[in-house]
């Protein structure tokens, strides 16, 4: 009797662990795109996808070199997109500008940097940027050209 309830035991433990195992990620649609800001591509802006109902998963994007994004949620694969249904987009895209202060470093004199916007302060909040899409079944491309003024 000692045999089989040490087999079923180690039977259980061996299941839980194969059931348990694996992330289980949420259904998404690929979203990908490109920003612009002035017609230029530009690297680091911060794309954020914000559900317009409560059925949608929010999205986050940075762009690359060339001004691509992918973007992908916290629940689903990495850059597999989002789940479908209407978004509202916002973004976020600052550089550095020189202070023209210095200070002092390792005895070494460097200038003081500060971060700035670069794009129209509309495009900062989801419900003033004027970008609102649609994700669908399938692949999804929204290309967004931004303003710096």
């Amino acid at each position: 009797m000692k045999k089989i309830t040490t087999l079923t035991v180690l039977l259980l433990c061996v299941l839980t662990f194969v059931v348990g195992c694996g992330k289980k990620y949420i259904k998404t649609e690929g979203v990908t795109g490109t920003v612009t800001v002035d017609g230029e591509p530009v690297e680091g802006c911060n794309v954020y996808f914000i559900p317009a109902d409560a059925n949608g998963a929010n999205g986050y994007a940075r762009t690359d070199a060339s001004g691509k994004y992918q973007l992908q949620t916290q629940q689903g694969q990495a850059l597999a997109g989002t789940t479908p249904g209407k978004y509202k987009v916002r973004f976020d895209y600052q550089v550095s500008v020189d202070t023209g202060k210095t200070m002092e470093e390792n005895g070494e004199t460097i200038p003081v940097l500060d971060s700035k916007s670069a794009i129209a302060k509309k495009y900062n909040n989801e419900n003033t940027s004027g970008y609102e899409v649609e994700v669908v079944p399938g692949a999804n491309t929204f290309d967004f050209e931004l303003t710096s003024k």
